[in-house]
C-alpha cells in the first residue's frame, strides 16, 4: 500500500547519517528528517481520520517536515501562504475548516493519540492554493495516488534518483516547488531548499559543483543565468526542469552553454492536471512547442462531445489522464471542466502533425478589442524572441472606442536597450497592426511573485495606476 512518504523509513535505515535536507546553512541526515518527521506526526495523532491541518511555516524545512508528518498520517495537508492578508486567510478557514493549525512554533500535545490508519493511493493529502477568479484562492485536492503517478513520470522522464542532489529556488508554498521537494525526497535524492530567490545565491549553488538537477521557472532561470554567463561554465549539472511559462529558444540556447551538460528539459501542466506535456531538445521539437505527452496522458483540441479539431486548428485543450487533482475545496474555477474522464482548465492550444502541442493562449487572459479576439501570450512569445527582450507581459486595459487597449510592458535582457517602436514594428510584421501594442514600457526592474513567474497581477495594477514612461528603473 502505497502513499506519499512512506519510503522515508528505508532511506533512513539504509543512510542513517547521509544528507538528506539542506536549508538554511544547515543539512539534516536521513536519521534527522525521519525522527523530526516522526516528531510532528504526534502534534495531529489525536485528530480523527482525514482531518485538514494547515500548515503555516515560513522556514521551507519546517514547512516539509510536517507536510510528510501529515500526508503520511492519513490527513490531508493545506499549505498556507504565509503573507495573506488576515481577511483572506479567514475566508479560506471559513470555506475549509481546518482541524489544527500547525506553525514552526506549535508543541507536541499531549493526551491520547490514535494509531494512525496509513493511507491509500485513494486518500487526499494536499490542498494547494493558486489564484481564483473572485479574489478567494483556488484551494485544489489531490490524492495520493495522483502523485504517485507523477513521480513515476518524472523518473520515466527524467531519471531523478538517489544520487541526485536536488535544488529547489522557489517558495514551497507553490505546487511545482513543493512537489519537485517532496518527489526528490520520496525517491532518495538529496535536497536543498534556498529561503527565497537570489539569483547571485542560486548561482553560487551551482557553481559549488554539488548539485545535478534543478526545478525552477524560465524567469528564474534568466536572472541565474545573466550571473553565471560571466563565470566558467558549470559542467556537474545533469538537469534543468523548467515549467511556469514558455521558455523562449533564444534563452534555451544561452543556458545551454552555460550548463553544457544538462538536458535543459521544459514540461507543461497545471496544479489540477499535473504533468500534460515534455520537450527534451535531444527529441528536436519544433519550435514554439511544449513538448509531446507524457506517457499515460491523452491530449485532444476540441469538446469531448464531439470529434477531435484537426491538426494545426485551434481550440480548448482537453487532458485524460490518472495525474488529475480531486476537486476544488474552495475558490471558484470557471474554465476548468470535466466530462468522461477530460480535464480542461482553460487553455487553448493545437496539435501538430506529430502530436507536439503548442499553446496560444488562456480564456481568462483573453482580450476583446475592436471586436477581436486576442491572446497575450501569442504576442508576449513574439516580443520575447527578440534577442533585446527577457520577459514580456501583455494586457487589455480599459479604452472607450475599443473596449480595450493592447499595452506591453517588456523587461530588457541584460545590457540591452530595446526601442519601442522597433518592438511595435516587429509585432505588426509578425502578427499584423490590430494585434500589436501601440503602447510598450521598458521595465528594469520585473516583479516576480514567490513562485518565480512574472507578477501579472502587480504590473497590471501599476499600469492601471498610471505608471507610465518608456524605462522604469
Amino acid at each position: 500500500m502505497a502513499f506519499v512518504g512512506d519510503t522515508l523509513n528505508q532511506h533512513a535505515q539504509r543512510r542513517p547519517f547521509g544528507s538528506a535536507l539542506t536549508f538554511s546553512g544547515r543539512t539534516i541526515s536521513w536519521g534527522e528528517l525521519e525522527a523530526a518527521v516522526l516528531k510532528r506526526e504526534e502534534c495531529v495523532s489525536d485528530l480523527g481520520e482525514r482531518s485538514r491541518i494547515a500548515l503555516c511555516s515560513r522556514d521551507p524545512a519546517n514547512l516539509l517536515i510536517d507536510f510528510l508528518a501529515v500526508a503520511r498520517i492519513g490527513h490531508v495537508a493545506m499549505v498556507y501562504d504565509p503573507g495573506w492578508p488576515a481577511e483572506r486567510r479567514w475566508a479560506i478557514e471559513e470555506r475549509t475548516c481546518p482541524a489544527r493549525i500547525l506553525s514552526s512554533n506549535t508543541t507536541v500535545k499531549s493526551g491520547p493519540a490514535r494509531t494512525p490508519s496509513r493511507p491509500t493511493e485513494d486518500t487526499p493529502f494536499y490542498i494547494g492554493f493558486t489564484s481564483g477568479s473572485t479574489g478567494m484562492p483556488k484551494g485544489f485536492e489531490r490524492t495520493h495516488g495522483s502523485w504517485l503517478k507523477s513521480f513515476d513520470v518524472t523518473e520515466a522522464e527524467f531519471g531523478i534518483g538517489a544520487g541526485d542532489h536536488v535544488l529547489i529556488v522557489g517558495s514551497l508554498q507553490h505546487s511545482l516547488h513543493l512537489y519537485g521537494a517532496v518527489h526528490a525526497l520520496h525517491v532518495g535524492a538529496r535536497v536543498t531548499v534556498l529561503d527565497g530567490f537570489d539569483p547571485k545565491v542560486v548561482a553560487s549553488s551551482l557553481a559549488s559543483g554539488a548539485i545535478t538537477a534543478l526545478y525552477a521557472t524560465p524567469t528564474q532561470l534568466h536572472y541565474v543565468s545573466s550571473v553565471l554567463e560571466r563565470r566558467q561554465p558549470v559542467s556537474s549539472l545533469r538537469l534543468v526542469m523548467a515549467s511556469g511559462a514558455k521558455w523562449p529558444a533564444e534563452e534555451r540556447r544561452r543556458m545551454s552553454a552555460i550548463f553544457p551538460q544538462a538536458n535543459l528539459a521544459e514540461f507543461y501542466g497545471a496544479s489540477e492536471t499535473s504533468f500534460l506535456t515534455v520537450l527534451h531538445p535531444h527529441e528536436t521539437p519544433p519550435d514554439g512547442s511544449v513538448g509531446r505527452p507524457v506517457a499515460g496522458v491523452q491530449l485532444r483540441i476540441g469538446d469531448p462531445d464531439g470529434p477531435p479539431l484537426p491538426a494545426g486548428k485551434t481550440g480548448r485543450i482537453w487532458a485524460k489522464s490518472p495525474l488529475h487533482f480531486k476537486g476544488y475545496v474552495c475558490g471558484e474555477g470557471p474554465d476548468t471542466r470535466r466530462r468522461d474522464g477530460w480535464l480542461t482548465v482553460g487553455d487553448h492550444g493545437y496539435l501538430d502533425e506529430r502530436g507536439f502541442l503548442f499553446l496560444t493562449g488562456r480564456e481568462n487572459r483573453m482580450i476583446i478589442s475592436g471586436g477581436l479576439n486576442i491572446y497575450p501570450e501569442e504576442v508576449e512569445r513574439v516580443l520575447e524572441e527578440v534577442p533585446d527582450v527577457a520577459n514580456a507581459a501583455v494586457f487589455g486595459l480599459p479604452d472607450a472606442a475599443r473596449g480595450e487597449r493592447l499595452v506591453a510592458v517588456v523587461h530588457p535582457a541584460a545590457g540591452m536597450h530595446p526601442s519601442p517602436e522597433q518592438l511595435y514594428q516587429t509585432c505588426v510584421a509578425r502578427l499584423g497592426r490590430a494585434y500589436s501594442p501601440r503602447d510598450i514600457h521598458v521595465w528594469r526592474a520585473w516583479p516576480l511573485t514567490a513562485g518565480g513567474k512574472t507578477d501579472l497581477v502587480k504590473i497590471r495594477q501599476s499600469l492601471l495606476e498610471g505608471s507610465k514612461g518608456e524605462e522604469r528603473q
